[in-house]
């Protein structure tokens, strides 16, 4: 298989396009002081209701006061991140991107600045004229799959078909040929919970991603939102063995050699602190979607100025390499709440380097700075 073979040399051409950075080029971004990576929340709203939801609440639309970003404000941050040296715009989704009105003239708009699209869909919107549409615009698609047992995929999304229409979706985007690039384009976004499914089931899915040449985004819980109770995160050591038994796959059936890092499965290793930012429905700035440290405002400063504020640049300097700040917090027992959260570990900062002027002026245009006295 040739995307086994590349694999082989490049361990990132098994990875979806347009999240393959390979170690030398987020060093080399690194020391640019470039981005590589946009991470933008479209809109809040979603037919699904997934128990295992990471969505905070500064995550939801229509929260009294704050006003969502435009389609156009959407359009300038993407010029803004491609002047930084941004390649890729990610849609991780508060909700169903593809349901946001502005969807389609975002996505032709990045692929018109040579960029690649990385959308993660419940596939619920997508039919064979909208996937042919996705595919002439550069995207890669994440797809929500989380059972080969479309009873069990129902259940954990709570909406009855839901299930089937993944499948079907699935087929249509492999017929497409979303999987037949290296890296591919097309990625199983696949979360693993004690209750759903057990290690066999797992290993079928990852087993078929292989063979297919399609990205497998296996992952445990992110312990934020609905989801950040005790009783549904994978604990640590079950998290470990699930990594061990992927690898010894790749080992034994596919001849790939590499070191896991937790919690993503495959050999996959998050580098999104290190070139990336993430802004959410009303333009407020974080490294990520899921640890979410609070940076800035695109209202207040230009993308630039938070990049290179104080900050950023100190929470940015340590090399990630898959490391997850966010799930190994919670596994040792560190429960903070909220925007709490998100400003712990600047509060420490603090103390020690004084203000940090563009994140002090983000708090303000949200209104935080009173209600949490850093």
């Amino acid at each position: 298989m040739k995307h086994i073979k590349r694999a082989k040399k490049r361990l990132e051409d098994l990875w979806a396009k347009g999240t393959d950075y390979s170690n030398d080029i987020v060093e080399e971004a690194r020391k640019e002081n470039k981005m590589l990576h946009l991470d933008m929340d479209l809109t809040g709203d979603c037919k699904l209701k997934c128990f295992y939801c990471d969505r905070t609440p500064d995550r939801f639309n229509k929260i009294p006061n704050r006003i969502e970003m435009s389609t156009e404000e959407r359009k300038d941050l993407i010029a803004q991140a491609h002047a930084l040296g941004a390649r890729t715009v990610e849609f991780p989704g508060a909700g169903e991107p593809m349901i946001d009105k502005g969807f389609w003239e975002i996505i032709e708009f990045i692929n018109e600045k040579g960029m690649v699209s990385v959308l993660f869909t419940s596939g619920y919107h997508l039919d064979q004229r909208s996937i042919s549409r996705l595919y002439e615009n550069n995207v890669t698609i994440f797809l929500k799959y989380n059972h080969t047992d479309f009873r069990i995929q129902d259940k954990m999304v709570n909406v009855k078909g839901f299930g089937e229409i993944s499948n079907k979706v699935l087929l249509l985007l492999i017929d497409r040929g979303f999987n037949k690039e290296i890296p591919t384009r097309l990625a199983i976004d696949m979360v693993v919970t004690p209750k759903f499914q057990d290690i066999e089931e797992v290993k079928k899915i990852f087993r078929w991603c292989r063979k297919n040449n399609i990205h497998s985004y296996i992952s445990t819980l992110i312990p934020e939102g609905i989801a950040d109770h005790k009783s549904k995160i994978l604990e640590r050591e079950r998290s470990d063995e699930l990594l061990r038994e992927l690898q010894k796959i790749d080992e034994e059936d596919f001849g790939l050699i590499y070191t896991p890092s937790r919690p993503l499965a495959g050999g996959y290793r998050c580098r999104q602190v290190n070139v990336g930012l993430h802004i959410n429905l009303f333009g407020e700035c974080y490294d990520c979607n899921g640890l979410g440290r609070f940076l800035g405002h695109i209202r207040k400063n230009s993308l630039n100025e938070i990049l290179t504020s104080k900050f950023a640049q100190h929470i940015r300097k340590p090399k990630q390499d898959g490391f997850c700040l966010l799930r190994e917090r919670v596994w040792d027992g560190v429960e903070t709440k909220g925007m709490d959260r998100k400003l712990v570990q600047y509060s420490s900062w603090k103390k020690k380097h004084g203000e940090d002027p563009i994140l002090i002026s983000g708090l303000e245009h949200t209104g935080h700075l009173g209600e949490n006295k850093i």
